[in-house]
């Protein structure tokens, strides 16, 4: 009787694991495709990317500038010089102003979107600065699909000498078609003038506490086929409006 009892005893155990046997590889593999598509969801488009070479050559021209503390009392001045900064850009009369709190400081023509690739209107904030930036074609972006890539300091490369980043693949970029300012011929970014976008890209690196000082600066405007990027430590506020 007690062996008829154990050998039950036994015999449901065994049932029990080999359940458990079947059911762990399903939810296992369940377990694997959710990780899979978490991964896959998360990937970003290449165009978000942060490129770190670029921003590891920004950093390295930093450290060749002066010593930390120096660099500190740099950025803390430059700092406190641009408080309150902020941009809008009226898609309307095509224009970008320079904002110190309530006070004017500076309005840039720009060329905006056109009516088939229109600038998207919103509130973001600016939170990178690329000097004489590569630029990659947004995969996502139907007029794009069959262009090229361009590197840094190339003639065909429509970034110009400055991309400052608040929305890929919108961002307010250089160019050197002085002739489009003023009117509405981009797809969808808003471009300045060269000489411009720099002035914007110093203020926002300024303002945005990542000033590392005017010898540094210079030397990313002057090597032109190198990209440096740079993250803005306090983000800076730009509104898009009709």
């Amino acid at each position: 009787m007690i062996f008829a009892r154990t050998f039950a005893v036994g015999l449901a155990l065994w049932a029990l694991s080999a359940c458990e046997v079947t059911v762990k590889p399903e939810n296992s593999d369940a377990g694997a495709n959710q990780v899979d598509q978490s991964v896959q969801a998360s990937q970003p488009d290449p165009i978000e990317q942060f490129n770190a070479q670029a921003a590891a050559r920004a950093r390295q021209l930093a450290l060749q500038s002066g010593p930390e503390q120096q660099r500190a009392q740099a950025r803390q001045q430059a700092r406190q010089q641009l408080q309150d900064l902020r941009f809008e850009v009226d898609i309307s009369d095509r224009k970008l102003r320079v904002f110190r709190g309530n006070q004017l400081k500076s309005t840039h023509d720009v060329a905006v979107g056109t009516k088939e690739w229109p600038t998207p209107t919103g509130s973001w904030e600016f939170h990178r600065v690329d000097l004489n930036p590569e630029w990659i074609p947004p995969k996502s972006e139907e007029w794009a699909k069959d262009e090229k890539r361009a590197a840094p300091g190339s003639p065909d490369n429509p970034m110009g000498r400055a991309r400052l980043v608040y929305r890929m693949p919108n961002t307010v970029h250089g160019t050197d078609d002085l002739n489009s300012l003023g009117k509405a011929s981009s797809h969808g970014s808003i471009r300045a003038a060269n000489e411009v976008v720099l002035q914007l890209a110093e203020m926002l690196l300024k303002a945005g506490g990542a000033w590392e000082g005017p010898q540094w600066f210079q030397k990313m405007k002057d090597n032109r086929t190198e990209e440096y990027q740079v993250q803005l430590e306090q983000r800076i506020p730009i509104k898009v409006q009709e």
